[in-house]
C-alpha cells in the first residue's frame, strides 16, 4: 500500500511540475478563456508523454527502507532467505518484491509491471550483509534495457552505482527474454 502511495505521489509531482513547465501564460490569461477544452483523453494523452525523470537512488533507498521497509516485502516466489549466492553479490542472497510486482512474479509473467522493484540482498560466508541491489522498472527510462534503472548500495545505503549500470546490465542481459532477471525463468 504504501508502495502504491510513494508511486502515485510521484505522478502527482510529475504532472504537476510538467504542467508547470509547458504552462506560458500570464498569471492572470486561463488557458481555457481561449476555447480550449481539453478531454480527459488528451490529459491522458498528454501525461502519457510526459518523460519519466531518472530516478533518484538516495530517495529511492529512503523509500525502501524508512518508509516502505522491502524486508517486510515477499521474498520472490520459489526462493528463500539467505540461498546461496553466485559470488557476485555475495556468497549468500536474499531476494524481495514489491507487491505490486508478486502476482506477476507468482505466476512467471515474462515482464514485470512498471514500478516493479527487486531488492537482493548480498550477504559474505559469516552471514553478516554486505551489499543491496535495486532493480527498479521505470517506463521509459531505459527502453533497450526494458526500463530498468539499477543501483548498488551499502549496508549503510551509500550509493555505489546507479542508473543504467554497464556491469549489471552486461550480467543481466543474458536473461532479457525473462526481463532480465535470472530467477524468473
Amino acid at each position: 500500500m504504501k508502495m502504491k502511495i510513494f508511486m502515485l505521489l510521484i505522478l502527482v509531482s510529475i504532472v504537476a511540475i510538467s504542467g508547470c513547465a509547458d504552462y506560458g501564460g500570464s498569471e492572470d490569461s486561463d488557458p481555457l478563456d481561449e476555447g480550449e477544452e481539453t478531454t480527459s483523453d488528451e490529459t491522458a494523452d498528454e501525461e502519457m508523454d510526459t518523460q519519466i525523470p531518472e530516478p533518484d537512488s538516495a530517495a529511492i533507498f529512503s523509500e525502501i527502507t524508512d518508509v516502505d521497509s522491502y524486508s517486510e516485502w515477499s521474498i520472490w516466489p520459489g526462493k528463500e532467505a539467505m540461498e546461496e549466492g553466485t559470488g557476485v553479490h555475495g556468497e549468500y542472497v536474499t531476494v524481495y518484491v514489491s507487491d505490486n510486482a508478486l502476482p506477476a512474479a507468482e505466476t512467471g509473467e515474462e515482464t514485470m509491471p512498471d514500478g516493479t522493484m527487486v531488492v537482493k540482498e548480498g550477504f559474505n560466508g559469516d552471514e553478516e550483509l554486505t551489499g543491496i541491489y535495486l532493480m527498479y522498472k521505470v517506463e521509459g527510462y531505459d527502453p533497450e534495457n526494458n526500463d530498468w534503472f539499477w543501483a548498488a548500495y551499502s549496508p549503510e545505503g551509500n550509493i555505489n552505482a546507479e542508473g543504467k549500470v554497464d556491469g549489471c546490465i552486461n550480467c543481466h542481459e543474458r536473461e532479457q527474454d525473462a526481463d532480465y532477471l535470472f530467477f524468473n525463468t
